[in-house]
């Protein structure tokens, strides 16, 4: 009897629930269904970062990112040399 009417309260909550989604599931536009999902739940905004000033011009010039490159191969080397001493079939 319990989990009869644990099982009714259930499905009595839910039926909001999918008649709220299934309105935006049948619009035909692609934009209109995008607001219509954004109406039923708003999006949320995206968390503020600081600008940072000064260093988006230095980090974007060819000389950093030369030197990034050379940076990068140094360590890809590296691990190469790991690798190939590693004992495959011992």
């Amino acid at each position: 009897m319990r989990l009869l009417a644990a099982a009714a309260l259930i499905f009595a909550f839910h039926g909001p629930v999918i008649a709220q989604t299934t309105q935006c599931q049948f619009v035909p536009k692609a934009s209109d269904r995008l607001a219509c999902y954004d109406r039923l739940t708003p999006p949320e905004a995206a968390p503020k970062t600081p600008a940072v000033t000064g260093k988006t011009a230095a980090t974007n010039s060819p000389a950093d990112q030369a030197q990034l490159v050379d940076i990068l191969a140094v360590e890809n080397s590296k691990l190469d040399g790991k690798l190939k001493s590693i004992c495959r079939g011992c």
